[in-house]
């Protein structure tokens, strides 16, 4: 439905990381093991892959993960994963083949 221009996605913090490859790294900020009863606990590291890139939301923000953020950002670096940092108020807009950082 987004590629035929019938929806559009918006996610917030963790929510723009489903748009990911993998959310490897995210561990590091939100712990994959805290499941709400009647979940399955299975972790699923694949992300919708709707972009070729990790995202790190929260980046040097006024925001109580952004000291856990940069632990994300290291990881992405030390394993030679393409990434954007956000800041709280930036956002990418996609449409068709064109992006760009707003914010």
């Amino acid at each position: 439905m987004l590629a035929d221009d019938a929806i559009v996605y918006g996610g917030y913090s963790a929510g723009i990381d489903m748009l990911t490859p993998s959310l490897h790294g995210a561990e590091l900020v939100d712990d994959p093991n805290v499941v709400p009863d009647n979940y399955n606990p299975e972790i699923i590291w694949e992300g919708l892959g709707l972009v070729a890139y990790a995202i790190a939301p929260h980046y040097k923000s006024d925001h109580p993960e952004s000291a856990d953020i940069e632990k994300s950002v290291q990881f992405l670096i030390d394993n030679h994963v393409p990434f954007i940092a956000l800041r709280d108020g930036q956002a990418i807009v996609v449409n068709g083949e064109q992006q760009k950082f707003v914010g």
